[in-house]
């Protein structure tokens, strides 16, 4: 899929005061950074990984979901979710903490996502 097909999934520009802003689009991979009072809080991301068996191996240990998709959380700064057994959909901060990142990741559309 084109990267720019993925960015209507993303949380809308906005919401709780953030801002968003799309910094990269390629084949299979979209990413943006959340601001919040000019300040980067956030870089949230979905990419295709049908190619990559290993990152779908990695979704096989969740103990949480969302909406039925396995969360997982890597390392201390980051979520990421599994739709359709194919796309990852991460959020990367520095200052959230795992509750904060689980909140961003359910105002993903992941119904749209699974779609595609």
């Amino acid at each position: 899929k084109a990267g720019g097909s993925f960015n209507r999934c993303f949380p809308p520009d906005g919401v709780s005061g953030y801002t968003r802003v799309f910094t990269q689009e390629k084949e299979g991979f979209a990413e943006a950074k959340l601001k919040k009072d000019g300040t980067d809080v956030a870089t949230l991301s979905v990419s295709d990984t049908s190619s990559e068996p290993e990152v779908k191996s990695k979704f096989g240990k969740s103990t949480e979901s969302i909406d039925g998709h396995p969360l997982i959380t890597v390392g201390k700064n980051q979520s990421a979710l599994l739709v359709k057994d194919k796309y990852q959909v991460k959020v990367s901060s520095q200052t959230l903490d795992a509750g904060e990142r689980k909140a961003l990741l359910q105002r993903f559309d992941l119904k749209t996502l699974a779609t595609l």
